[in-house]
């Protein structure tokens, strides 16, 4: 069954019949962090099911915006990274109409990890790793450049350990008085903390509300 199209001569109708399928979008998003397996990204798209999962990753091989590499594992082809920016603006635009988490609110690290990609205020030279539940994520920090993914950094000058709950807060807790600190475990140089928070912390586009945020 051909897939349907706007028919419309139009850059944002041609960019819709190619991305406006459920999933295609959020599929990007946990692909940003790195190469995932099919069941990794099963796992990281909770509601989805197997075969529209593989349905979508068939049409997003033959638009070109994925790949397989020779792991099996499903990566991002240079077309598909190019559309970093516009998940960064669709999550900014969102993240205005985001009140406080209900019991029905999936929460998974991962898709904090994107946003901090889009938060980094620029002007800290660092790096470091971050894990949550044995799993790591790498943050190397460059000027006006911030590269995050799954994995830890080769050598961190900081290494940063807790609970996804945690580590969520770390970053999404920017006021003072907000409840009992996140408890965290430090290894490195610990004024290296502060200076990884302060590069991530809360913008105007972000609400007050987001500050009680979890991961899980």
């Amino acid at each position: 069954m051909p897939r349907r199209s706007y028919d419309q001569y139009c850059g944002l109708a041609r960019a819709l019949d190619v991305l406006g399928e459920r999933w295609t979008l959020l599929v990007v998003r946990n692909l940003l962090l790195g190469p995932q397996r099919y069941s990794e990204l099963l796992r990281g798209l909770p509601g989805i099911t197997t075969n529209l999962l593989a349905k979508r990753l068939k049409e997003m091989e033959a638009e070109g915006l994925v790949e397989r590499a020779a792991d099996e594992s499903y990566r991002l082809t240079p077309l598909g990274a190019s559309l970093e920016p516009a998940i960064h603006a669709l999550g900014r635009w969102g993240w205005r109409r985001m009140g406080k988490p209900t019991r029905r609110d999936r929460r998974n690290l991962d898709w904090l990890m994107v946003a901090l990609r889009r938060r980094y205020r620029g002007g800290a030279t660092l790096t470091a790793t971050v894990e949550a539940d044995g799993s790591p994520y790498h943050m190397v920090l460059r000027g006006d450049r911030a590269e995050i993914g799954r994995g830890a950094a080769p050598a961190s000058d900081i290494r940063v350990t807790g609970t996804p709950d945690a580590i969520a807060r770390l970053f999404l807790d920017t006021l003072p008085d907000v409840g009992t600190p996140p408890v965290v475990s430090v290894d490195g140089d610990e004024s290296l903390l502060g200076t990884l928070v302060q590069a991530f912390s809360r913008g105007d586009d972000e609400p007050e509300e987001r500050r009680h945020v979890r991961a899980g």
